[in-house]
Parts: structure tokens; C-alpha cells; sequence
């Protein structure tokens, strides 16, 4: 299976840098990674501009605000708004610059307050 130049979106998480290690393992070198600093995936304009120059053939989302527990407890609309705009950002780029292949991982922060673990 060939999947040309592959970009991963949160390439410095513990997902997206498992991702990003596997990916080089097999041979894979038109890998496009950015840091947050380069490319703020919040901005729609920077993540258009960023698909039409780099044009990606395949879109890994691992990205997403995280902060553990307390910051999602005590900001929990900011966690969810700032990640939809992340992966609507790069869904909806994934799909007018044609991207061939788009994995979008989601999670969410769960602890049961009551658990015995």
C-alpha cells in the first residue's frame, strides 16, 4: 500500500509520535510534520495555505488541546471548542485539496469518579 506524502497532525503527542516512528520504521520519508508554533491547526486561513502548499496525499488527526484531568474539569467547553476547530480545520481542508486518505483518531479524557482502579 502506498501512501505518498503523509502528514500527521499532532506528530509530538504520544499517539501521533508513535505514528510518526512506525511510519519512518517502514521506510516512509515524505512525511510533513509541523509544531504548533509553525502551524496554529486552530487557524482555518494558516491550515488552507498550509494544504495548498504542502498538498498532502494522506491526513493522520492525532492532534487535539490536552491538558489532563483538572484543565479539562475546569475548562471544559474551551477543550472542545478549540478541538473541533482543529479537526474540522483539517477535515474540511482534507477534503477540497482532494487528500486521498484521512485518519482521524479521537479521544477524550475519562477517569470514573468512583472507580476502584
Amino acid at each position: 500500500m502506498t501512501f505518498g506524502s503523509v502528514y500527521i497532525a499532532g506528530h509530538r503527542g504520544l499517539v501521533g509520535s508513535a505514528l510518526l516512528r512506525n511510519f519512518q520504521k517502514h521506510g516512509y520519508r515524505s512525511l510533513i510534520v509541523r509544531t504548533h508554533d509553525e502551524l496554529d491547526l486552530r487557524n482555518t486561513e494558516m491550515v488552507r495555505e498550509f494544504f495548498a502548499t504542502n498538498k498532502p496525499d494522506t491526513v493522520v488527526v492525532a492532534a487535539a488541546r490536552v491538558g489532563g484531568i483538572k484543565a479539562n474539569n475546569d475548562l471544559p467547553v474551551e477543550f472542545l471548542l478549540e478541538n473541533l476547530q482543529i479537526q474540522n480545520n483539517l477535515i474540511s481542508a482534507s477534503f477540497d485539496f482532494g487528500v486521498k486518505k484521512l485518519l482521524f483518531l479521537g479521544s477524550s479524557c475519562l477517569y470514573p469518579r468512583l472507580t476502584h482502579v
